[in-house]
């Protein structure tokens, strides 16, 4: 069997209480999780919930939910064997470049604190908008207000187009009423900075630099991304390009979903609660894991 393992985007919606089960009963999501929180300086079960003090929340939770991915695609993997390749969205992409072996866990953790450091003073914010057929969805490319960061493309069997829009919180809030969709601004308790959008620029060149510092390595198994003309990574510098890329260019979930069936998946794990609720077509059999398949398998 032809195993692909596709990791989401991050997702405002998940408790990480519901990954105490798993991680009480599994020694691989313990392995996993003891090796982020060694890379944080906390105890495994601040992983889980409560807050850390030297860690901002919305950093915090960019690490539990990539431990909570990464530690997810080991268990697959050691239930099903090892996957033939690696696909990740957004923050998915830094899970599946860990999960492939070509940066190590200390090096995530490194990267996500430069990738979320406050540049200037601006009011940033991202939201969601699921914009009917035939609306015309580039109303929200707006450079230098807002833009739209991630295209996921037809969703619920073509009835629209899911968009996640970044840019000037004050640009989204008029947009929720002036818009042709219903835009859902995300809290900035949950996410304070605009993501894969020009306003990302310092962070780009941040991130640049802690990557010419610190080389990645070889992929073990080709990683698919949703970055535009860099669908497929089978190199170190082809993985380091496009996490750099990533900061300021829109994704294209479509180019991803094309980009998979060059490997004919007899299998797909998707990783995601987001991702069950869109509905995408990825031309092959498709088992979501969220939290659902958590309660099954551990309670």
């Amino acid at each position: 069997m032809t195993t692909f393992i596709l990791f989401g985007p991050a997702d405002a919606a998940v408790d990480f209480r519901g990954y105490e089960p798993m991680l009480r009963s599994s020694a691989v999501a313990q392995s996993v999780y003891r090796e982020f929180a060694g890379a944080v300086d906390v105890p495994v079960d601040h992983l889980i919930e409560g807050e850390v003090p030297h860690l901002h929340p919305v950093l915090l939770r960019w690490i539990r939910q990539t431990a909570a991915m990464v530690g997810v695609g080991r268990i697959l993997e050691h239930r099903h064997g090892a996957a033939f390749a690696y696909g990740g969205i957004s923050l998915g992409e830094l899970a599946a470049l860990r999960s492939s072996g070509a940066v190590s866990t200390e090096m995530v953790v490194n990267f996500l604190r430069e990738r979320h450091l406050q540049d200037t003073d601006r009011d940033e914010a991202i939201g969601f908008a699921f914009v009917p057929a035939p609306v015309d969805w580039r109303y929200y490319e707006q450079p230098g207000r807002m833009t739209i960061s991630c295209d996921f493309g037809p969703v619920l069997g073509g009835a629209g187009r899911m968009v996640m829009v970044s840019g000037l919180r004050s640009a989204l809030e008029s947009a929720r009423a002036e818009g042709p969709a219903d835009l859902q601004v995300v809290e900035p308790s949950l996410a304070h900075q605009a993501y894969h959008s020009p306003f990302r620029e310092p962070s780009r060149r941040r991130l640049e630099s802690l990557l010419k510092e610190h080389p990645l390595s070889r992929p073990r198994t080709p990683v698919v991304t949703a970055i535009p003309g860099m669908y497929t990574l089978s190199s170190a510098a082809e993985a380091a390009q496009a996490l750099v890329v990533s900061e300021t260019h829109s994704l294209d979930v479509p180019g991803l979903v094309a980009a998979l069936r060059n490997f004919s998946p007899s299998k797909m794990y998707v990783i995601s609660s987001f991702l069950r609720q869109l509905e995408i077509d990825f031309h092959a059999a498709t088992e979501y894991v969220d939290d659902s398949w958590l309660k099954q398998n551990f309670g």
